[in-house]
Protein backbone atom coordinates (compact mmCIF):
# COMPACT_ATOMS: atom_id res chain seq x y z
CA UNK A 1 0.00 0.00 0.00
CA UNK A 2 0.94 3.65 -0.23
CA UNK A 3 2.57 5.15 2.84
CA UNK A 4 0.44 7.12 5.28
CA UNK A 5 1.19 7.43 9.04
CA UNK A 6 -2.31 6.44 10.14
CA UNK A 7 -2.49 3.41 7.84
CA UNK A 8 1.10 2.35 8.54
CA UNK A 9 0.61 2.44 12.30
CA UNK A 10 -2.58 0.38 12.11
CA UNK A 11 -0.99 -2.11 9.70
CA UNK A 12 1.90 -2.59 12.13
CA UNK A 13 -0.49 -3.12 15.04
CA UNK A 14 -2.50 -5.69 13.08
CA UNK A 15 0.71 -7.61 12.48
CA UNK A 16 1.64 -7.45 16.16
CA UNK A 17 -1.81 -8.69 17.17
CA UNK A 18 -1.56 -11.47 14.58
CA UNK A 19 1.81 -12.61 15.90
CA UNK A 20 0.56 -12.25 19.50
CA UNK A 21 3.60 -10.13 20.35
CA UNK A 22 1.85 -8.93 23.51
CA UNK A 23 1.89 -12.36 25.13
CA UNK A 24 -1.72 -13.42 24.47
CA UNK A 25 -4.52 -13.07 21.94
CA UNK A 26 -5.55 -9.50 22.67
CA UNK A 27 -8.06 -7.95 20.31
CA UNK A 28 -7.79 -4.62 18.52
CA UNK A 29 -10.54 -2.20 17.50
CA UNK A 30 -9.86 0.10 14.53
CA UNK A 31 -12.36 2.87 13.90
CA UNK A 32 -12.73 5.57 11.28
CA UNK A 33 -15.30 7.40 9.21
CA UNK A 34 -16.78 5.55 6.27
CA UNK A 35 -14.37 5.50 3.35
CA UNK A 36 -11.12 6.26 5.21
CA UNK A 37 -9.58 2.92 4.21
CA UNK A 38 -10.54 0.31 6.82
CA UNK A 39 -11.66 -2.29 4.26
CA UNK A 40 -8.71 -1.49 2.00
CA UNK A 41 -6.37 -2.01 4.95
CA UNK A 42 -8.00 -5.32 5.86
CA UNK A 43 -7.82 -6.69 2.33
CA UNK A 44 -4.22 -5.55 1.93
CA UNK A 45 -3.26 -7.49 5.04
CA UNK A 46 -5.36 -10.48 3.99
CA UNK A 47 -3.50 -10.64 0.67
CA UNK A 48 -0.24 -11.25 2.54
CA UNK A 49 -1.51 -14.59 3.80
CA UNK A 50 -3.00 -16.61 0.93
CA UNK A 51 -4.99 -19.76 1.59
CA UNK A 52 -3.23 -23.11 1.31
CA UNK A 53 -5.19 -25.91 -0.31
CA UNK A 54 -4.35 -29.55 0.40
CA UNK A 55 -6.26 -32.72 -0.55
CA UNK A 56 -7.54 -32.95 3.03
CA UNK A 57 -8.36 -29.38 4.04
CA UNK A 58 -7.90 -25.72 3.11
CA UNK A 59 -5.87 -23.64 5.55
CA UNK A 60 -6.84 -20.01 6.15
CA UNK A 61 -4.17 -18.10 8.13
CA UNK A 62 -6.35 -14.97 8.06
CA UNK A 63 -10.10 -14.73 7.43
CA UNK A 64 -12.09 -11.60 6.66
CA UNK A 65 -15.73 -11.19 7.69
CA UNK A 66 -17.84 -8.20 6.66
CA UNK A 67 -20.86 -8.10 8.94
CA UNK A 68 -24.33 -7.38 7.69
CA UNK A 69 -27.16 -6.57 10.09
CA UNK A 70 -26.51 -8.64 13.20
CA UNK A 71 -29.48 -8.92 15.54
CA UNK A 72 -28.24 -11.67 17.87
CA UNK A 73 -25.00 -13.15 19.13
CA UNK A 74 -25.82 -16.27 17.10
CA UNK A 75 -26.07 -14.13 13.92
CA UNK A 76 -22.60 -12.87 14.69
CA UNK A 77 -21.14 -16.38 15.09
CA UNK A 78 -22.84 -17.72 11.97
CA UNK A 79 -21.33 -14.97 9.82
CA UNK A 80 -17.86 -15.98 11.04
CA UNK A 81 -18.65 -19.66 10.38
CA UNK A 82 -19.70 -18.78 6.79
CA UNK A 83 -16.19 -17.47 6.14
CA UNK A 84 -15.02 -21.07 6.54
CA UNK A 85 -17.89 -23.22 5.31
CA UNK A 86 -21.26 -22.95 3.58
CA UNK A 87 -22.66 -25.78 5.69
CA UNK A 88 -24.37 -24.20 8.69
CA UNK A 89 -26.11 -27.18 10.32
CA UNK A 90 -29.54 -27.79 11.82
CA UNK A 91 -28.81 -26.26 15.24
CA UNK A 92 -27.69 -22.87 13.96
CA UNK A 93 -30.20 -21.14 16.24
CA UNK A 94 -28.33 -22.23 19.38
CA UNK A 95 -25.38 -20.01 20.21
CA UNK A 96 -23.43 -22.51 22.31
CA UNK A 97 -23.57 -25.14 19.54
CA UNK A 98 -22.47 -22.65 16.87
CA UNK A 99 -19.72 -21.43 19.20
CA UNK A 100 -18.38 -24.97 19.67
CA UNK A 101 -18.56 -25.67 15.94
CA UNK A 102 -16.71 -22.47 15.16
CA UNK A 103 -13.92 -23.45 17.55
CA UNK A 104 -13.55 -26.78 15.73
CA UNK A 105 -13.48 -25.05 12.33
CA UNK A 106 -10.91 -22.47 13.44
CA UNK A 107 -8.61 -25.24 14.65
CA UNK A 108 -9.16 -27.48 11.61
CA UNK A 109 -8.42 -24.68 9.14
CA UNK A 110 -5.53 -23.35 11.26
CA UNK A 111 -6.92 -19.84 11.46
CA UNK A 112 -4.54 -17.41 13.17
CA UNK A 113 -6.39 -14.11 12.76
CA UNK A 114 -9.99 -13.03 12.24
CA UNK A 115 -10.69 -9.56 10.81
CA UNK A 116 -14.29 -8.46 11.33
CA UNK A 117 -15.36 -5.39 9.35
CA UNK A 118 -18.44 -3.19 9.91
CA UNK A 119 -18.55 -4.35 13.53
CA UNK A 120 -20.92 -1.50 14.41
CA UNK A 121 -23.62 -3.76 12.93
CA UNK A 122 -23.52 -5.54 16.31
CA UNK A 123 -24.92 -2.44 18.01
CA UNK A 124 -28.47 -2.76 16.78
CA UNK A 125 -30.55 -2.07 19.88
CA UNK A 126 -31.48 0.98 21.93
CA UNK A 127 -31.52 -0.46 25.44
CA UNK A 128 -28.08 -2.07 25.11
CA UNK A 129 -29.07 -5.60 26.14
CA UNK A 130 -28.35 -7.15 22.73
CA UNK A 131 -25.13 -5.15 22.45
CA UNK A 132 -24.01 -6.47 25.83
CA UNK A 133 -24.60 -10.00 24.59
CA UNK A 134 -22.52 -9.21 21.51
CA UNK A 135 -19.68 -7.96 23.68
CA UNK A 136 -19.86 -11.11 25.78
CA UNK A 137 -19.79 -13.27 22.64
CA UNK A 138 -16.75 -11.43 21.26
CA UNK A 139 -14.98 -11.95 24.61
CA UNK A 140 -15.87 -15.65 24.48
CA UNK A 141 -14.48 -15.88 20.94
CA UNK A 142 -11.10 -14.74 22.26
CA UNK A 143 -11.24 -16.82 25.44
CA UNK A 144 -12.27 -20.06 23.71
CA UNK A 145 -9.68 -19.77 20.94
CA UNK A 146 -6.39 -18.66 22.54
CA UNK A 147 -4.39 -19.28 19.34
CA UNK A 148 -6.66 -16.99 17.29
CA UNK A 149 -6.32 -13.20 17.38
CA UNK A 150 -9.10 -10.75 16.56
CA UNK A 151 -9.30 -7.42 14.75
CA UNK A 152 -12.54 -5.43 14.78
CA UNK A 153 -13.13 -2.58 12.33
CA UNK A 154 -15.99 -0.12 12.25
CA UNK A 155 -17.23 3.44 12.27
CA UNK A 156 -16.66 5.59 15.39
CA UNK A 157 -19.94 4.22 16.79
CA UNK A 158 -18.15 0.89 17.30
CA UNK A 159 -16.03 2.38 20.11
CA UNK A 160 -19.09 1.82 22.30
CA UNK A 161 -18.37 -1.93 22.21
CA UNK A 162 -15.31 -1.60 24.43
CA UNK A 163 -17.28 0.35 27.03
CA UNK A 164 -20.15 -2.12 27.39
CA UNK A 165 -20.48 -3.95 30.68
CA UNK A 166 -21.75 -7.51 30.80
CA UNK A 167 -21.70 -10.73 32.78
CA UNK A 168 -22.76 -9.77 36.30
CA UNK A 169 -20.99 -11.93 38.84
CA UNK A 170 -22.11 -12.97 42.31
CA UNK A 171 -18.56 -12.40 43.50
CA UNK A 172 -18.54 -8.86 44.84
CA UNK A 173 -14.87 -8.32 43.98
CA UNK A 174 -15.29 -9.32 40.35
CA UNK A 175 -18.40 -7.38 39.38
CA UNK A 176 -19.13 -6.70 35.73
CA UNK A 177 -16.58 -7.09 32.98
CA UNK A 178 -15.79 -4.96 29.96
CA UNK A 179 -14.54 -6.07 26.57
CA UNK A 180 -11.74 -3.50 26.90
CA UNK A 181 -9.94 -5.87 29.29
CA UNK A 182 -9.28 -8.18 26.33
CA UNK A 183 -8.45 -5.39 23.86
CA UNK A 184 -5.69 -2.90 23.31
CA UNK A 185 -6.76 0.75 23.23
CA UNK A 186 -8.91 1.81 20.28
CA UNK A 187 -6.95 2.99 17.25
CA UNK A 188 -8.31 5.46 14.70
CA UNK A 189 -7.83 5.81 10.97
CA UNK A 190 -7.83 9.38 9.70
CA UNK A 191 -8.64 11.03 6.39
CA UNK A 192 -5.54 11.69 4.29
CA UNK A 193 -4.81 15.43 4.22
CA UNK A 194 -4.62 17.32 0.94
CA UNK A 195 -1.48 18.79 -0.66
CA UNK A 196 0.94 16.28 0.86
CA UNK A 197 3.07 13.48 -0.52
CA UNK A 198 0.77 10.90 1.07
CA UNK A 199 -2.11 12.13 -1.06
CA UNK A 200 0.03 11.93 -4.20
CA UNK A 201 1.03 8.34 -3.35
CA UNK A 202 -2.59 7.46 -2.60
CA UNK A 203 -3.84 8.82 -5.93
CA UNK A 204 -1.06 7.06 -7.81
CA UNK A 205 -1.86 3.77 -6.09
CA UNK A 206 -5.40 3.79 -7.45
CA UNK A 207 -4.44 5.39 -10.77
CA UNK A 208 -2.11 2.46 -11.38
CA UNK A 209 -4.73 -0.06 -10.26
CA UNK A 210 -7.24 1.32 -12.78
CA UNK A 211 -4.64 1.86 -15.52
CA UNK A 212 -4.40 5.63 -15.50
CA UNK A 213 -1.08 7.44 -15.98
CA UNK A 214 0.61 8.26 -12.66
CA UNK A 215 0.53 11.78 -11.28
CA UNK A 216 3.48 13.99 -10.30
CA UNK A 217 3.78 17.05 -8.08
CA UNK A 218 3.22 19.12 -11.21
CA UNK A 219 -0.34 17.79 -11.29
CA UNK A 220 -1.46 19.77 -8.24
CA UNK A 221 -4.63 21.12 -9.91
CA UNK A 222 -6.08 17.66 -10.53
CA UNK A 223 -4.76 16.27 -7.22
CA UNK A 224 -6.53 19.11 -5.42
CA UNK A 225 -9.76 18.45 -7.32
CA UNK A 226 -9.53 14.75 -6.46
CA UNK A 227 -9.30 15.64 -2.77
CA UNK A 228 -12.24 18.03 -2.93
CA UNK A 229 -14.30 15.40 -4.74
CA UNK A 230 -13.55 12.60 -2.26
CA UNK A 231 -12.75 14.53 0.94
CA UNK A 232 -9.58 12.46 1.10
CA UNK A 233 -11.50 9.21 1.60
CA UNK A 234 -9.99 6.12 0.03
CA UNK A 235 -13.35 4.45 -0.53
CA UNK A 236 -14.64 7.36 -2.61
CA UNK A 237 -11.35 7.65 -4.50
CA UNK A 238 -11.57 3.97 -5.46
CA UNK A 239 -15.14 4.46 -6.61
CA UNK A 240 -14.23 7.54 -8.65
CA UNK A 241 -11.38 5.85 -10.51
CA UNK A 242 -13.37 2.66 -11.04
CA UNK A 243 -16.21 4.55 -12.73
CA UNK A 244 -13.84 6.80 -14.69
CA UNK A 245 -12.03 3.74 -16.04
CA UNK A 246 -15.22 2.68 -17.85
CA UNK A 247 -15.64 6.00 -19.63
CA UNK A 248 -14.87 6.25 -23.34
CA UNK A 249 -14.00 9.95 -23.15
CA UNK A 250 -10.33 10.67 -23.83
CA UNK A 251 -9.71 13.64 -21.54
CA UNK A 252 -9.03 12.65 -17.90
CA UNK A 253 -10.86 15.70 -16.52
CA UNK A 254 -13.90 14.78 -18.60
CA UNK A 255 -13.75 11.16 -17.40
CA UNK A 256 -13.58 12.28 -13.77
CA UNK A 257 -16.31 14.88 -14.26
CA UNK A 258 -18.69 12.20 -15.51
CA UNK A 259 -17.58 9.75 -12.82
CA UNK A 260 -18.25 12.29 -10.07
CA UNK A 261 -21.78 12.93 -11.35
CA UNK A 262 -22.50 9.21 -11.60
CA UNK A 263 -20.82 7.95 -8.46
CA UNK A 264 -20.65 10.71 -5.84
CA UNK A 265 -22.44 13.98 -6.71
CA UNK A 266 -22.51 15.07 -3.06
CA UNK A 267 -22.49 18.84 -3.63
CA UNK A 268 -24.03 21.51 -5.82
CA UNK A 269 -20.81 21.83 -7.82
CA UNK A 270 -18.69 19.33 -9.71
CA UNK A 271 -15.01 19.69 -8.67
CA UNK A 272 -13.92 18.65 -12.17
CA UNK A 273 -15.94 21.33 -13.95
CA UNK A 274 -13.09 23.69 -14.83
CA UNK A 275 -15.48 26.33 -16.18
CA UNK A 276 -17.46 26.56 -12.94
CA UNK A 277 -14.48 26.22 -10.56
CA UNK A 278 -11.00 27.60 -11.22
CA UNK A 279 -7.88 26.12 -9.65
CA UNK A 280 -7.90 29.01 -7.16
CA UNK A 281 -11.52 28.21 -6.24
CA UNK A 282 -10.49 24.62 -5.46
CA UNK A 283 -7.60 25.81 -3.29
CA UNK A 284 -10.04 28.06 -1.43
CA UNK A 285 -12.31 25.07 -0.74
CA UNK A 286 -9.38 23.05 0.60
CA UNK A 287 -8.30 25.96 2.80
CA UNK A 288 -11.80 26.32 4.23
CA UNK A 289 -11.99 22.60 5.01
CA UNK A 290 -8.67 22.60 6.81
CA UNK A 291 -9.73 25.65 8.80
CA UNK A 292 -12.94 23.87 9.84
Amino acid sequence: MFSHPSLSKCLELIDQIHQQNFGKNYGLLLTGLSGVGKTCLAKTYLARFPTLCTPEVTYYPVIYVKLTETKTATDFLIQVVKALTSVIGKSANKAHIVQDRLAVLLAAHRVQLIIIDEVQECLTDIDGITSQRMAKQIAALLDNNPKVSLILMGTPVASRLLKLKYGKSTHRLKGEEQLSRRFLSEQKLYIIPSRCECWLLCCNYFATEFRFPPFTLDDKPILNRLHVATDGRIGLLTKLFAIASTSERKNLFAKLEDAYLLGINSSAYNPFDTLALTDNDIVGILDSREFD
